[in-house]
């Protein structure tokens, strides 16, 4: 996860020169980009300046899908229910909830590998573990499973799972997406990025919100869902704007999407809550995910903003899709043990995972269980 502060980006200008080999494309705004070497990318991560990587035009084509689909296709904006209408179902999803299992989960993914990042061996592993993870669920009869590995030009691949009614045709095809990045990033030394919270703690979340739905009989989904697992979210967006890319150029409909990037920190002190990002995101989408922290979790909502490129949800709405952001924290707050190695098991607070895991699969049941 990347967030911006308002830092003077002029002081990099010396990078944009003609040489550009080793370099990329990186953009801190709609209007300023410069050719950056990875040494300098570290320099915006130090100083907290959130960036994506644009070098090969994928950035910008999803601006150009949004222009298609607002004005070309006159796509109409989403509505959202105005409050929780499956308390039933929600209640007997949920009280399958156990830190004890979102300990065991994470412990054995950041345990598994010493790094996560897009590039390494581990990194190439690391997505196989999660594919894996799905395709040994256990599914029902009235529900189909199915995983995909979505390759990319790194070796990482994005994980994409979708669960839809099995035997009957879906009331609606416009999907519903629980998302969050599974690689990790340390810019002093790659070979240690144990990424517990950023964002270990974000994939285990909807991990164990897709085993807990299909264990749970009551929820009967009319339209699809999808659980997306992103590469290279640390290194500019690369993954989710891959993916997104290919969802707006197939006319892909989707209904929501929501983005779980880091859900395991409490900073010491201070009180636990859902911060609600409110750019790059959906105002009507985060109207109804506060309804549902409201009737389902022991902790309030708050808002704040994350700023340019901060996390996944970013590519969805840049392309013109309702993207959301529920962080584990206010920004003030931010963990400042992310993308080093203290991004460990120790900072964890499972019983806030927990919480976000609530939150995970009250928006699923809510969205998918009836049209309404």
């Amino acid at each position: 996860m990347k967030f911006f502060l308002l830092v003077a980006f002029t002081a990099l200008a010396f990078a944009a020169d003609d040489d550009r080999r080793g370099k990329r494309l990186i953009a801190t705004s709609d209007t300023s980009k410069v050719w950056l070497t990875p040494l300098e990318i570290s320099d915006l991560e130090s100083r907290s300046i959130g960036f994506v990587d644009a070098t090969n035009g994928d950035w910008d084509k999803l601006a150009a899908f949004k222009t298609l689909r607002e004005e070309v296709l006159h796509l109409t904006a989403k509505t959202f229910p105005s409050g929780p209408g499956y308390k039933a179902v929600v209640g007997a999803a949920i009280a399958k909830i156990s830190t004890g299992d979102l300990k065991a989960l994470l412990t054995e993914f950041v345990t598994k590998f010493a790094t996560r990042y897009k590039n390494s061996a581990q990194g190439a592993q690391s997505c196989g573990w999660i594919y894996n993870q799905v395709k040994k669920l256990v599914t029902r009869p009235d529900v189909k499973l199915t995983v995909r590995q979505f390759k990319h030009s790194w070796g990482q691949y994005s994980v994409i799972a979708r669960v839809e009614p099995a035997g009957r045709a879906a009331a609606s095809q416009d999907i519903v997406i629980a998302s969050a990045h599974q690689d990790s990033i340390n810019r002093k030394n790659n070979q240690q990025a144990p990424g517990a919270d950023d964002d270990g703690s974000g994939t285990i979340t909807i991990l164990q919100s897709l085993k807990i739905l299909l264990a749970t009989k009551e929820w009967v989904p009319v339209r699809p869902v999808e659980f997306h697992w992103y590469s290279a979210e640390e290194t500019g967006l690369q993954g989710s704007a891959d993916v997104v890319k290919a969802y707006a150029s197939q006319k892909v409909d989707v209904y929501a999407q929501m983005q779980q990037d880091m859900t395991g920190w409490v900073a010491p002190g201070k009180p636990p809550v859902v911060s609600f990002m409110d750019d790059n995101t959906d105002p009507g989408l985060t109207a109804f995910l506060e309804s549902l922290v409201n009737e389902y979790l022991a902790i309030p909502a708050t808002h704040d903003k994350c700023g340019y490129g901060c996390s996944d949800h970013a590519s969805w709405n840049r392309a013109g899709y309702p993207a959301s952001m529920p962080f584990e924290t206010n920004v003030r707050d931010l963990n400042p043990n992310i993308h080093s190695t203290r991004d460990s098991l120790a900072t964890i607070d499972f019983n806030h995972i927990a919480e976000f895991t609530k939150l995970t699969v009250s928006y699923i049941v809510e969205l998918t269980q009836g049209l309404r």
